[in-house]
């Protein structure tokens, strides 16, 4: 007679997401994985192969689950520069309140594995930057349209410098103390300007 798994896939994937997001791929244990999922090994296997499935999927639904939703406020705001700042303050706050003090998913396995893993590991990198850039250069036009930017700043390089400052936030936030970070993120943004 076959096994039925009782558990809800998208809810042992979330747990799988924060244990990854906490220690990274290579320190992050099948029986971490076992314990920390709350499932048997059995299941974990049945359902995902392997450890690296598992990662590529959890990676996957970081990405569409917490990066996409969080930046998609800069698309959707009618604000420029505010809407900037009030993502990278966020950003802080996430991670100094705690809820978040492990930082970010995909920024942990840029730092840890960069593209050495495989190619759908760096499809999904290169999708969440992709995605910053996208949201960023919005907010930055509105930043335009509103006389927040003079009109000969090239937008398009300012978004790609946002987005390797978010990364780069999400470094320094679990170093820094949360009133240094949030004069880098003002400072920022008056660089832009």
């Amino acid at each position: 007679m076959p096994r039925y798994k009782e558990f809800d896939r998208e809810e042992v994937l979330q747990k799988a997401m924060i244990a990854f997001r906490d220690k990274g791929y290579e320190a992050t244990s099948m029986q971490e994985l076992v314990d920390s999922m709350e499932i048997n090994r059995f299941s974990l296997y049945e359902t995902f192969t392997n450890k690296h499935q598992l990662f590529v999927e959890a990676l996957q639904a970081y990405l569409e689950t917490v990066a996409i939703p969080f930046f998609s406020q800069l698309k959707n705001s009618k604000d420029g520069l505010k809407s900037i700042e009030s993502v990278l303050m966020e950003l802080v706050s996430k991670i100094k309140s705690g809820e978040s003090s492990n930082g970010c998913l995909l920024c942990n396995t840029m730092a840890e594995l960069g593209a050495k893993r495989d190619k759908r590991i760096t499809i999904i990198l290169e999708a969440y930057l992709k995605i910053q850039e996208r949201y960023f250069h919005a907010a930055l036009l509105r930043a335009k349209e509103l006389g927040e930017i003079p009109e000969g700043v090239d937008v398009r390089e300012r978004a790609k410098l946002l987005v390797g400052y978010t990364t780069g936030i999400l470094s320094m936030a679990k170093v820094l103390s949360e009133n240094e970070i949030r004069k880098s993120v003002k400072a920022t943004i008056a660089a832009i300007k």
